[in-house]
């Protein structure tokens, strides 16, 4: 492989048969002043509205003598699948169900070519008009379009026209994903679209693409080329001597080139075309941080008559990956930061409007990142032209995810995949990787999550698969990188799979699956100095957070919304001393669904920059202050609002002694200081990842805490109420009455759950305080999701093989909560059975989880005590089989 990556230029032309002759003609140049005149020539409009869904399967359901009068009434994008995944049963439905809507067509559209084009369909679809079968589609993350003409009427109440369409997102061997880590939504969850045309038209039917393709063969400061190919189609009676004139366009409607190329299309036939328009001078070039854009409106002409038009994008850059000084983009080099995105958003699955999509671009650029990765497919139209416009660099990738099925089938499916979305996502200046897999070797070919793989012959046809996707993506855009994600195996490289890509992506965790967050910066100088040769790309690092857990004494998977900010920094550092490496992402932008996962969210991957509703965590803001120049400060503790914690020393002249806890303040201005409650705590210098810290006095209660940041003539605040609940050093401490006290037994993190309780962080039994006797802290298996319970982040840890807990309360009557989760997926009835005894008196003899809850169910056991002879409160856990476990403890004074 050669040491630097040839450059790549906006895009080429999809290769395509050869022309007749053509004629290339200059148009008006730029600066003539000659402007764009804008004109409707297709017909092309949204049929969302008035579908009838019915899950399952139904006999006939295509036929128009079929009633669906007890169907339920559905808009589109719908999905059935927004709210099973994250029930208490596992896995969520995977099957079949069937769409129906009644279309009138208008008389006028009579004559004309008639399509229904789908954006997304998960993941077959079978296509009826009419009772008559139109057409069919696998895969769940591409567009395709079916012709409907002959199938029509037109004109009066009879004339009422039957979509109908059958849908399967069953788990098929054959159709990429195999194992995915999200969820494969059900469902029309994309919008679908009624498109007129005339007889004459560039093809509707080139893979769900538009039908033309433009590339920027030549581009530098001075000058930019354009070229616009594509296929026109004769539906017409008689063979048509056609012309096809592209024109670009400028952003303020200024014609600044136009090319013209003529044709010979026979009657039914479909033909090639090809220009080449005159060169743009000192062409407005497209970047983040100035995303011009061009349009290229591409016009048939059957003599005189306009008969079609098509629009596209058009950005002039080029860029290159360079192995040792990472990525230049327009001849400089140029730090790609970013994230990785997933589609799905709280209450609607994989069903958003177009405004939700183009929301989540938007709050993406604000955090200020450049990159997206798409993953891991590809998505709604939307998202790309968002991209464009807002200036986000794109890598997009088929759903190769994990493992691979060694048919031909699979093979066919994932290569029409990646045709398919090239095709239709060609012409964005946004993209400059086509994906073609993630994480391959992470399951066995038998669909098992293993650490290294063993059938070499398994291993020698994934690199052969490899290289046929490879090959395929680079000829059908030869403009264009190629890309994979790998995880850290070294199976890529013993079976030669990671030298196929021209960019390697490499997932990195680090700090959350193994080791520390500090050894990041050594994985990739190892990486670099074994392949000196490869354009090395981090494709994913990440950690999770629950916001609704934080700790004074953050640990990895304790998911705390602290351990997940100081992952974050560590990962900035690291990664910009490192100039080789192209580029970063950040898994994830937002939470997302992942059915078959437990952790403190069950059924949720946690690791996003902002929540599932897309409410921004504290770590979004260190990004902003980073990655952005628009001044700005953010006190980092939305997530950690309402705090509990103990005075560093008892009270004194009467009153209550603060509680000192950390806060932390991003801001890219020069000057930060905090104002707690109206007294400064004085002004300081960000850090190199724009982080200021105070240890903060909280005094019981609210406490108003002021960021005011400044540098560069600039002023900007921030203003946050943090609330404090005091819990006393000596429990029994009369100035600090103690009415509730809540322990997130097994973890050191606090629990906010949404009562407004904050269970404490766990610790060793102290006299005068509480804490645990014996036991040994256990994270619960994130395999398996918890059930029973609004409150799954305080069952994620507890105390295995516990002795008994102490709270040296004062004397009193007390309601007492014990929290307990069978966490052996093994356990039977009978194979781990205690007691319960409160200051010496028997509350339960024998507690079998397993046969009072079954496996990782919530079982809250409630029960009244009296505190006397200032013993304290006593629980003790007499054992009968096996072990004692306790998951959290709360006591409330009556």
């Amino acid at each position: 492989m050669l040491k630097t990556l040839a450059p790549i230029l906006l895009s080429s032309a999809l290769l395509l048969p050869a022309a007749r002759p053509l004629a290339a003609q200059a148009g008006p140049r730029a600066g003539d002043g000659a402007r764009w005149q804008p004109a409707v020539v297709r017909t092309r409009l949204t049929v969302n509205d008035g579908w009838r869904y019915r899950a399952g399967g139904v006999e006939f359901a295509e036929k128009p003598g079929i009633s669906d009068a007890g169907w339920e009434r559905v808009t589109l994008p719908h999905t059935w699948n927004n709210r099973d995944v994250f029930d208490d049963v596992d896995s969520y439905r995977r099957g079949t169900a069937w769409y129906r809507k009644r279309l009138r067509l208008d008389e006028r559209l009579r004559g004309k070519k008639l399509y229904l084009h789908f954006e997304g369909v998960n993941q077959t679809a079978e296509v009826y008009v009419n009772g008559a079968y139109a057409g069919r589609h696998e895969g769940g993350y591409t567009a395709f379009t079916v012709d409907v003409t002959d199938l029509v009427t037109f004109g009066g109440d009879a004339a009422e026209n039957l979509i109908a369409v059958h849908v399967d997102n069953s788990h098929d061997p054959d159709i990429p994903p195999l194992s995915v880590g999200f969820a494969l939504y059900g469902g029309i969850y994309r919008d679908v679209w009624l498109v007129a045309t005339d007889s004459v038209h560039v093809t509707m039917t080139d893979h769900g693409s538009r039908g033309v393709y433009v590339s920027t063969p030549q581009v530098s400061r001075e000058r930019g080329t354009v070229r616009v190919r594509g296929h026109v189609t004769n539906d017409a009676a008689t063979a048509r001597r056609l012309r096809v004139v592209s024109t670009v366009v400028d952003a303020d409607g200024r014609i600044v080139a136009r090319g013209t190329s003529e044709v010979t299309a026979a009657a039914g036939a479909e033909v090639p075309f090809d220009a080449t328009l005159a060169a743009v001078a000192r062409p407005h070039l497209w970047s983040p941080e100035d995303p011009y854009l061009y349009t290229v409106h591409t016009d048939v002409y059957d003599g005189e008559r306009l008969a079609d038009r098509v629009r596209s994008p058009l950005g002039f850059r080029w860029y290159r990956f360079d192995p040792d000084s990472g990525f230049f983009l327009n001849g400089a080099p140029y730090r790609i930061r970013g994230t990785n995105r997933h589609q799905d958003r709280d209450s609607l699955g994989s069903a958003l409007d177009d405004p939700l999509h183009v929301r989540d671009f938007e709050i993406i650029k604000a955090m200020g990142a450049n990159f997206v990765r798409l993953a891991h497919y590809p998505q709604d139209p939307a998202v790309l032209d968002a991209a464009d416009r807002l200036g986000l660099l794109v890598w997009e990738e088929v759903p190769v995810v994990n493992y691979v099925t060694r048919s031909p089938a699979f093979v066919a499916h994932a290569q029409g995949m990646l045709r398919e979305m090239i095709r239709q996502h060609y012409d964005h200046p946004s993209v400059i990787l086509w994906g073609t897999m993630n994480e391959v070797f992470l399951w066995s070919e038998q669909g098992a999550r293993i650490g290294r793989q063993r059938d070499t012959t398994y291993m020698r046809w994934v690199r052969d698969f490899a290289r046929g996707m490879d090959s395929l993506a680079r000829a059908e855009d030869p403009t264009r990188y190629t890309a994979m994600a790998t995880h850290m195996s070294g199976d890529y490289d013993l079976s030669g799979v990671a030298d196929v890509p021209q960019v390697l992506g490499i997932n990195v965790y680090n700090g959350w699956y193994s080791g520390d967050y500090d050894e990041f910066g050594t994985v990739l100088d190892k990486r670099h100095a074994a392949h000196p040769e490869q354009a090395l790309f981090v494709s994913e690092y990440g950690s999770g957070s629950d916001w609704r857990l934080n700790s004074l004494h953050p640990e990895r998977f304790d998911h705390s919304s602290t351990y997940h900010r100081w992952y974050h920094e560590a990962y900035l550092r690291q990664a910009r001393a490192r100039p080789f490496v192209a580029g970063t992402a950040i898994w994830n932008e937002f939470d997302f669904s992942q059915p078959h996962i437990g952790e403190t969210i069950p059924n949720m991957n946690q690791k996003g920059m902002a929540t599932f509703d897309r409410q921004p965590k504290d770590v979004y803001y260190l990004y902003q202050a980073n990655w952005t120049r628009e001044p700005m400060v953010h006190i980092a503790s939305r997530d950690w609002a309402r705090r509990a914690g103990m005075p560093d020393s008892g009270a004194s002249g009467g009153g209550v002694a603060p509680v000192v806890q950390p806060v932390d303040v991003y801001s890219n201005l020069g000057r930060v200081e905090l104002i707690v409650n109206g007294r400064s705590l004085g002004a300081r210098t960000p850090d190199d990842v724009r982080k200021t810290s105070w240890q903060v006095p909280f005094a019981p209660g609210d406490n108003v805490l002021e960021a005011r940041a400044t540098g560069d003539g600039q002023v900007r605040t921030d203003r946050l109420v943090i609330h404090m609940d005091v819990v006393p050093r000596d429990l029994r401490d009369a100035a600090v009455p103690v009415r509730a006290l809540a322990v997130n037994v097994g973890s050191r993190a606090q629990y906010a759950d949404a009562d407004g309780i904050v269970w404490l962080g766990d610790q060793p039994y102290r006299p005068g305080s509480y804490g645990h006797v014996g036991g040994r802290p256990t994270m619960f298996n994130r395999n398996y999701a918890i059930t029973g319970t609004r409150r799954t982040g305080m069952y994620f840890f507890y105390q295995d093989s516990i002795q008994g807990y102490r709270m040296d309360l004062p004397d009193g009557e007390y309601e007492v909560e014990l929290d307990f989760m069978e966490p052996d997926p093994d356990a039977a009835p009978g194979d781990r059975v205690f007691g319960v005894t409160v200051n010496g008196q028997p509350v339960i003899e024998r507690l079998d989880l397993v046969a009072r809850a079954g496996f990782r169910t919530a079982l809250p056991i409630r029960f009244t005590t009296a505190v006397t002879g200032g013993q304290g409160l006593r629980i003790d856990f007499p054992v009968v089989k096996g072990a004692a476990v306790l998951n959290a403890i709360r006591v409330v004074r009556r």
